[in-house]
């Protein structure tokens, strides 16, 4: 994976922004199911469960399934890009743009398919995102699930507290501004979402798509 592209700072904001959107999206209108933060789904699970239902159960192991073979796909497509001396970062991102843009096409255009399916297969989709990107600055970080970032923030902010150390105090905002572009991403989501309907998921396209040539350019660039 290039590095010049991989650590260019507006490519973990833009995904974090795209994770926010497409899950804001994902609640309220696919019945409390999420695409990106899959622990959302394991515990709508868990509470089936308990409650002895069988078929709501299903409505959210599905998208945890697609999500882990998205994850497997991920793998296999890297390691094929690497070997055919590819880049991989602005390949992934294509991949990832094509997949959501064709299943919102389908989805706007009503093609008769289950909730649980369209959850399912957008998660498929996101998996690449959340398991291709984890690193910026040689800091870990998530652009899906944000708890992770919330705790680094706290902790690097408390280290910079303690020792005024600068490096601390970039990374807490680092973090902070993978919150707050998440954040962003629910709001306009949700907000756009009564405009557009089925054909909001698009702006998760649109952002996939400002990503793709960032990265690409950067790649282009290293050559």
């Amino acid at each position: 994976m290039n590095k010049r592209a991989k650590e260019k700072l507006v490519v973990p904001f833009l995904l974090a922004l795209n994770a926010g959107f497409i899950d804001g999206f994902s609640f309220f209108h696919f019945d409390y199911r999420f695409i990106g933060m899959q622990s959302g789904n394991v515990i709508q699970a868990g509470i089936s469960i308990a409650k002895g239902s069988i078929i709501n159960f299903w409505d959210f192991a599905i998208p945890i399934i697609l999500f882990i073979l998205g994850v497997i796909t991920r793998g296999f497509y890297s390691y094929y890009l690497t070997q055919k001396g590819r880049f991989e970062f602005s390949s992934l991102i294509l991949l990832q743009l094509s997949g959501i843009t064709i299943l919102t096409t389908i989805f706007a255009l009503g093609v008769d398919l289950s909730a649980t399916l369209y959850v399912g297969l957008f998660s498929y989709f996101m998996a690449i995102q959340f398991d291709a990107f984890s690193k910026i600055r040689e800091l870990g970080y998530s652009n899906i699930i944000m708890s992770g970032n919330i705790k680094s923030l706290a902790s690097n902010l408390t280290q910079y507290i303690l020792t005024k150390k600068i490096t601390y105090l970039q990374a807490t905002r680092i973090y902070m501004g993978l919150i707050i572009s998440f954040f962003a991403g629910i709001i306009i989501s949700v907000t756009i979402g009564t405009h557009f309907g089925k054909w909001t998921l698009l702006g998760s396209s649109l952002v996939l798509c400002l990503v793709f040539i960032i990265t690409r350019s950067e790649e282009k660039m290293s050559l």
